[in-house]
């Protein structure tokens, strides 16, 4: 319930923004032709005349003939059309790994301690290109594409994971003096997100550095998993398992960039635990961290 209360709330804000913005450009539209009109009613016109102005993207003709006055506004074709809208959905993504076992909440159950993450080296890499874009209005619009996402869960205490003879995730330690250097689990996803974008501008007088935010939903599928141990045992040495560990195959959640055209912070949460139910701790995986793209 928290979830979908989540996701209706996020929904319904992005509407209001954008039926808000939508009236605000119409209401700003009507008042520019008022005012056009009146301009054209107080020129002097001659019986039999014909004049033409454009008044911004607008082509005015105001002829007179019999005592009768016409006025018509259309759009200029020959006027250089405003820029259409361009998403900033693309780019590379540096961030954080982190693990919640409820909403809001990163404390481990008891018995879950063996899930305890560096999380500093728990390090989440993305990358991200861009499909298409759906203009709303000229700073609103819907932002889809693809991507590849790599994530790193860099394990803080002396163990990995492995499945037990039942199929079930449980941990794994090391032989007796032994002491793991490095331990991680390592997964790879494909990612199709479907973000609404808002570029608001940040100065009245340049319009080319907005600030750009976006938000809405994330579908993955797995391509693999592997854990990797690295120890000493008269010599280093390297330990991988490709296994599935049990993880969904499909996953979906939440995803939100807030920043300039090149540089973003981004936050993404995942609603479909990481485990299949039954078969692993209940983890609900969670990424904070930059996204970099010099080519917008």
């Amino acid at each position: 319930m928290k979830k979908f209360i989540l996701t209706l709330t996020f929904v319904s804000f992005a509407a209001a923004s954008v039926f808000s913005q939508l009236e605000n450009e119409t209401n700003e539209l009507e008042t520019s032709e008022n005012k056009s009109e009146s301009t054209a009613q107080d020129f002097n016109i001659d019986n039999n005349t014909t004049r033409d102005f454009n008044v911004g993207d607008r082509a005015i003709s105001v002829s007179e003939s019999d005592n009768a006055t016409n006025i018509s506004i259309n759009r200029n074709n020959n006027q250089r059309n405003a820029p259409g809208f361009g998403g900033h959905l693309g780019g590379i993504g540096i961030g954080f790994n982190g693990l919640m076992t409820d909403y809001w909440s990163t404390a481990l159950n008891p018995g879950d301690e063996y899930f305890d993450l560096n999380n500093s080296k728990s390090m989440a890499w993305s990358f991200t290109f861009s499909g298409f874009d759906i203009g709303i209005t000229r700073r609103i619009g819907i932002v889809s594409g693809f991507g590849l996402t790599l994530n790193n869960y860099r394990f803080n205490n002396n163990n990995n994971i492995t499945k037990d003879e039942n199929g079930v995730i449980v941990p794994l330690y090391p032989a007796s003096g032994i002491d793991y250097k490095k331990s991680k689990l390592h997964t790879g996803y494909a990612n199709i997100p479907v973000l609404l974008e808002f570029q608001i501008p940040t100065s009245s007088i340049s319009q080319r550095k907005p600030l750009i935010v976006s938000g809405g939903v994330i579908g993955s599928v797995k391509l693999w998993s592997r854990t990797k141990v690295v120890f000493n045992d008269g010599g280093r040495r390297k330990e991988k398992d490709n296994s599935d560990f049990n993880l969904n195959m499909l996953r979906w959640g939440a995803t939100a960039r807030v920043g300039g055209k090149n540089t973003q912070i981004y936050g993404t949460t995942y609603f479909t635990p990481m485990f299949e139910k039954g078969r692993g701790p209940e983890f609900y995986p969670f990424e904070i961290g930059m996204i970099f793209n010099p080519w917008n």
